[in-house]
């Protein structure tokens, strides 16, 4: 195994438990457990942010500048999409 393979690997991980720490706050019976899950949340979120930044030092992760024109039809478009979907719960 290569290091991008397993940094790959960390950040899914990293994904899979938010998503779990997200079940439960939202399913939390009380505010100790509430906490405890969102302190989950932030320590994991930290530590997917983390590995990013190393895997995109290492030059596994390639990001790039989109042009502004793409960003303004995508915005357009998730807006058409959401009124639609409103109009059709009305």
């Amino acid at each position: 195994m290569d290091d991008k393979y397993l940094m790959e690997n960390l950040m899914y991980g990293c994904k899979v438990i938010n998503d779990l720490y997200m079940h439960g706050v939202i399913e939390s019976a009380n505010e100790k457990v509430y906490t405890i899950f969102l302190k989950g949340i932030d320590e994991t979120l930290k530590m997917h942010y983390d590995i990013f930044n190393a895997m995109e030092e290492a030059g596994f992760y390639k990001t790039s500048n989109v042009d502004e024109k793409k960003i303004k039809q995508t915005k357009e478009k998730l807006e058409q999409d959401y009124k639609n979907c409103l109009s059709e719960l009305n």
